[in-house]
């Protein structure tokens, strides 16, 4: 007995818009929401941080080898 052959799902053209759209909108919020992080991260290098959150910055960015602190050192150089 033969398989059948396995034929590609057929996808409207409203479909593929949504799922354009999905991809935009979860590619827009992961960039906001970095851009975000960044900037709390930079700001909590400064000296008006509150010390629990200049504490726990720099404990997080030393877990991942010091990239926040590269990135101020770049853009003040």
């Amino acid at each position: 007995m033969k398989t059948p052959k396995n034929f590609p799902r057929y996808v409207s053209p409203k479909e593929r818009e949504e799922n354009r759209a999905r991809i935009r909108a979860f590619t827009t919020w992961g960039v906001a929401g970095l851009a975000m992080f960044l900037l709390a991260m930079m700001f909590a290098y400064t000296d008006q941080a509150p010390e629990w959150l200049r504490e726990f910055a720099f404990r997080l960015d030393a877990t991942f080898g010091f990239p926040v602190l590269a990135l101020i050192k770049a853009i003040t150089a």
